[in-house]
């Protein structure tokens, strides 16, 4: 019950700092997207680092290390060194695409090439992020129905509307609820791994308890692991809210330094579940995973269970709204606008916002068959990595055409899916396969066909 109280009084005060930074905004497209371009850098670390940590950077993180050891870290790690890799090849080509009016990551695309590539961005982009919104309800509801004993079905319902409550507030509201959600997550997490580790004895108990694959940073294997890394490392590339934080940006120096710092804060963060997930394996081995984090600050207090519980929420509360707002965006800017070009502002508005809604009951389905948070959460990576590492070729061999990326990116894009739905046969991730068919593709095309 102390949880579901202290849960209740969070979502209200998120919400009211939601409603309050956005009084006066929203009223159009370019306010309700992207805050008008004029957001500091203060204001982009809690955004971004709201998407980078996500549930499955909480939950899915502790319950990796629990599973398989210290390798859980790479997901999260290797968004962040995505970061770096867009703060020093992208981060100028979006910013100026943003000043020329591009609200979503494919329009850009469409400045560097043309409309079919634009089309095949937003069919990638709204597959990856239907996965990872998806997985918010899924991981929000596993928290809460640990705690307070509800069904978790009619939990994720309830989430659902939560999250579709937040994303109408728009960029701006998101991004001063993010600013509470971020100071939660990172204090609360940071103390429970100290406690967690200091319970199982330390390091050396560690040591001495855990076999040697725990330790080991490439499981089950180096090919896979690397697959994962970089995966993740260039989904960052195409990822709505780092791409968001050039848009919105009042500078391209704001945009840099936000991203930077919050790639920093995120490498720090990532231990701290990982080293709650080892201590919760030694305390208790037959443990759930997934609820590990609960089990560990239960061991402290009732109380700091409570406010555990709240932090993995508000890790969960930071990113679906965004997500649902980059969804939306992608839908209304890439596709209704193309379908409806003398379609006014409002209209578009209006559409955008009953879009987050359609989302959300899609998400709210879809959630009911994620069986593994964290894998689900690492193949959407992987799906959309050939996005972002065509552009950087792109922007740096300027033989790339149009036709090379259009198809280097939708055959890539869908055969990772299809390789990830069909179980990553012979143990492939589906970033090589869609690593290697893309580069082929764009070689090939940009070499062979002239434009």
């Amino acid at each position: 019950m102390p949880v579901l109280c202290i849960t209740v009084i969070y979502i209200i005060l998120s919400i009211a700092v939601g409603i309050i930074s956005s009084r006066n905004t929203g009223k159009t497209t370019g306010e309700f997207f992207v805050s008008h371009g004029n957001m500091s850098f203060s204001l982009l670390i809690p955004l971004l680092f709201g998407e980078l940590v996500a549930g499955a950077g909480t939950v899915g993180n502790a319950a990796g290390a629990f599973t398989s050891g210290i390798s859980a870290v790479w997901g999260v790690w290797g968004q962040a060194i995505g970061c770096f890799i867009f703060v020093i090849f992208a981060a100028p080509f979006f910013f100026k695409a943003g000043k020329e009016g591009c609200m979503s990551v494919a329009e850009a695309f469409e400045r560097r090439f043309d409309k079919r590539v634009k089309t095949a961005v937003s069919v990638i982009v709204l597959i990856a992020f239907s996965i990872v919104y998806a997985m918010q309800p899924a991981a929000m509801a596993g928290i809460l129905e640990a705690a307070v004993g509800v069904d978790k079905s009619w939990l994720a319902a309830a989430c659902t509307v939560i999250f579709v409550i937040m994303a109408l507030l728009g960029l701006k509201g998101i991004a001063k609820m993010n600013v509470v959600h971020s100071i939660l997550i990172f204090s609360i997490l940071l103390i429970l791994a100290v406690i967690s580790l200091s319970a199982a004895g330390g390091i050396s108990s560690l040591s001495l308890n855990l076999n040697e694959k725990y330790f080991s940073l490439f499981v089950p294997d180096f090919k896979s692991s690397i697959g994962e890394i970089l995966g993740a490392a260039f989904a960052m590339i195409s990822a709505a809210t780092v791409v968001n934080s050039c848009y919105c940006a009042k500078s391209i120096s704001d945009a840099r330094k936000g991203i930077a710092i919050t790639a920093f804060m995120v490498m720090t963060f990532a231990t701290f579940p990982v080293i709650i997930g080892l201590s919760g394996k030694v305390l208790y081995p037959e443990g759930n995973p997934n609820s590990i984090i609960y089990v560990m600050a239960e061991r402290v207090s009732p109380v700091f269970s409570a406010l555990a519980s709240v932090s993995i929420l508000a890790s969960v509360l930071s990113t679906a709204p965004a997500l649902l707002l980059n969804l939306s965006a992608t839908v209304t800017r890439d596709i209704y606008k193309n379908i409806r070009p003398d379609s006014d502002d409002s209209e578009q508005l209006f559409f955008s916002k009953l879009m987050i809604i359609v989302f959300a009951l899609i998400g709210l389905l879809l959630s009911f068959g994620m069986e593994s948070i964290l894998n689900e959460w690492l193949a959407s990576f992987q799906i959309r990595s050939i996005v972002g590492i065509v552009l950087i070729i792109s922007l740096y061999w300027k033989k790339v055409n149009s036709s090379a990326a259009f198809w280097s990116i939708l055959v890539g894009g869908i055969m990772a899916t299809i390789w990830h739905y069909i179980g990553n046969p012979y143990g492939i991730q589906p970033f090589w396969v869609s690593f290697v068919l893309g580069m082929i593709l764009l070689a090939g095309i940009s070499v062979f066909k002239k434009e």
